[in-house]
């Protein structure tokens, strides 16, 4: 509704300034770019200054299930599905509205994966590597993998795997295709390497007995008895478990100068560096403190390094331990209060009943850094002062009882007026209580107090069954749980929620005051009582507005209120005709100020590049497509940026306002004029 009303104020504006753009037209046929200040404060106007924030569903479902969101370099979105390997794209209307967008089916990927590291190129296109769930049935394999997605040609092209390593974890089956009447096993994924002749292998279609007689390739084994069914990508396991020779799985990843990106290692305290152009991985540092990168997320300072919080040795040590990745040196340096690196202290972020699961790490436009944990507590470094502090605690509620919340596996996102909207879950307010169970019933009495328990919520504990969960809250004092009992017992210790414990509720941290409240309003989503928060995900758009995922087919856009600083914006300069179709934009901070979403290591979504729009005297919106950005980093400051980029298709010769973001950050509009041969790229 918000986005609606800005449209139609927009072209109000247009119309009434349509003899002025005419008045010009002779002079701008030789290239003359206009730039007038008082047209520029006016059209700025349409901004969210003055306007109410609102929530409100996207017009269209996607065309399935949502996992990972990210912006492409044409202004349309990149969308996979949560099935892993089907993917799609939402494109604006042509007002520029995505709440109004369309549905495209692209094609698929190589393999199904979920969860791994992934980065929009320099060149428009997109990559990824690795996935906690990859391959036929999405098993946990913690695959090595990647693929790049052309998304011009839109084709899937595989790159080279992460290098191995050791200490890869241990599995016992795989995904194969199973032929009735045939001992062959084909397409096994994620690997053969490590099944030895002799090993017991059972599955659906497979006879009991069955071994393995030989290991024929990295995709085929042989087995002593053939299949009774025909199936693909049915799960085979052995009697052994055998070790991943590779594992990348879903650590972080960061785009560095050059067309490279940072990889962390989900085992060792490795880091690697695949650079593009050559498709290749090379080792650079190694970690501090022998800390993985695994659950870890990396933020990107002013400059050009990269911040950790070192998660295992924190959480090992009861510390405060954090580094940083300075790409010119290729080395890792302590940013740890525990050992001198840093002033300060970090609150524990996250611990071992909290999966050692961990939120977002987000630079901010002051320049900051938000660590948000899986716990309730937040910290905050200041790189001018060298300082880590506690930042505020999360505070959901719980049936109307302040209670508190988490990021474990969560996303956020920074707005451009520079809050941070973050989820979270009802996670930390798991807790461990006492009660009375009796054998063969599914009801506990004498808990001290149900106040804050959920529908749902896992319940744990000696003769309580695997899996139970509360089916209802009857009184003060008495549950009942979806499993019997197996025990009589009285005082027994139950544990009540946990890890991963719904309601999801958004919340929003103000840089201003410290403080973390609500977010208002709050969303009508009526799925987020019922879910964890780590299916949800967040982008910022280059309307500045925030578009969020709830995992269904169904995205919100929020419309924030205030704008951004001034002195924050994007500044274009220039914009010259290369020939070709191909023009160069010149300014200054055309990156943004920050990755504008983040998740940590299941995800990375970054839109710290230039997204360029047109917006011709009609109002109708063409994004370009960009691409060699010079910049890949944060708060460009007053260094002078460039920026390649291509008309859309559909855009005619005329006048137009250009527009470009970095991160959901706007510069003021340029005005220029395109001609009939640039249009054809001559």
């Amino acid at each position: 509704m918000t986005w609606h009303k800005k449209v139609k104020t927009e072209k109000t504006k247009m119309a009434t300034l349509r003899m002025w753009f005419r008045g010009i037209e002779t002079l701008a046929a030789k290239r003359t770019l206009v730039c007038c200040l008082s047209l520029i404060a006016f059209l700025s106007l349409g901004s969210t200054r003055g306007v109410a924030a609102s929530w409100v569903k996207l017009t269209n479902l996607a065309p399935s299930s949502i996992q990972l969101m990210v912006q492409l370099t044409d202004g349309t979105i990149l969308v996979q599905s949560y099935n892993g390997q089907s993917w799609m794209k939402l494109t604006p209307d042509i007002h520029g509205s995505y709440i109004n967008g369309t549905w495209t089916t692209l094609a698929p990927g190589l393999i199904p994966r979920i969860y791994f590291a992934s980065q929009v190129l320099p060149n428009g296109n997109f990559w990824l590597t690795g996935g906690e769930y990859t391959g036929p049935g999405l098993l946990a394999n913690w695959g090595a993998s990647g693929e790049i997605y052309d998304t011009v040609a839109n084709t899937w092209t595989a790159t080279a795997p992460y290098p191995s390593q050791a200490g890869c974890p241990q599995i016992n089956y795989v995904s194969g295709n199973l032929t009735s009447g045939s001992n062959v096993i084909t397409g096994i994924y994620p690997q053969t390497a490590g099944l030895v002749v002799g090993w017991a292998v059972g599955g659906t279609g497979i006879p009991g007995g069955s071994t393995i007689t030989s290991v024929d390739s990295p995709t085929q084994i042989h087995i002593s008895a053939s299949a009774t069914s025909t199936r693909t990508g049915s799960e085979v396991a052995f009697n052994h478990n055998y070790t991943l020779t590779s594992c990348f799985g879903d650590d972080p990843s960061s785009l560095l100068p050059g067309s490279q990106i940072l990889a962390g290692d989900l085992i060792n305290a490795n880091t690697f560096i695949y650079n593009v152009a050559t498709d290749s991985w090379s080792a650079t540092g190694s970690k501090l403190y022998g800390d993985p990168s695994d659950e870890e997320g990396w933020a990107k300072l002013a400059d050009g390094s990269i911040l950790d919080y070192s998660l295992f040795a924190s959480i090992g040590t009861g510390g405060s331990y954090a580094q940083r990745y300075t790409p010119s040196t290729g080395t890792w340096t302590s940013l740890s209060p525990s050992d001198g690196g840093a002033l300060g202290t970090i609150p524990q972020l996250s611990s071992v009943a909290l999966g050692y699961e961990l939120g977002p790490l987000l630079r901010l436009q002051d320049g900051r850094a938000l660590a948000i944990g899986a716990s309730q507590h937040t910290g905050l470094y200041n790189p001018s002062t060298n300082t880590w502090a506690a930042g505020a605690d999360i505070m959901g509620t719980l049936n109307g009882i302040p209670s508190p919340f988490g990021g474990d596996d969560a996303p956020a996102a920074i707005l451009p007026n520079g809050h941070v909207i973050l989820a979270a879950d009802a996670g930390p307010s798991g807790f461990t209580s006492s009660g009375n169970i009796t054998s063969g019933s599914t009801i506990i009495t004498n808990i001290p107090s149900t106040a804050i328990l959920e529908v749902g919520w896992a319940v744990s504990g000696s003769g309580i069954q695997s899996g139970s969960t509360v089916s209802s809250v009857d009184s003060p004092s008495q549950i009942h749980i979806s499993k019997a009992a197996t025990a009589t017992t009285t005082g027994v210790a139950i544990s009540f929620g946990g890890l991963f414990s719904f309601p999801t509720q958004l919340f929003d941290f103000n840089p201003s005051t410290g403080t973390i409240n609500p977010v208002s309003p709050a969303i009508p989503d009526t799925n987020l009582p019922t879910e964890p928060v780590y299916p949800t995900r967040m982008l910022i758009l280059p309307t500045g507005q925030l578009l969020f995922s709830d995992s269904s087919a169904q995205l919100w856009a929020y419309t924030p209120d205030g704008t951004p600083s001034p002195a924050l914006r994007p500044v274009i300069n220039g914009v010259t005709y290369s020939g070709g179709g191909s023009f160069t934009l010149t300014g200054k901070q055309l990156t943004g100020q920050s990755a504008g979403a983040a998740y940590g290591d299941d995800d990375q979504m970054d839109s710290n590049y230039p997204i360029v729009k047109m917006t011709s005297l009609t109002g109708n919106v063409y994004y370009a497509r960009t691409t060699n950005w010079s910049s890949v980093g944060v708060d460009g400051g007053t260094s002078p940026e460039t920026v390649n980029f291509t008309l859309n298709p559909a855009l005619t010769p005329g006048n137009y306002t250009v527009v470009v973001t970095g991160a959901g950050i706007s510069s003021f509009p340029l005005m220029i004029n395109i001609t009939a041969a640039e249009v054809a790229g001559t």
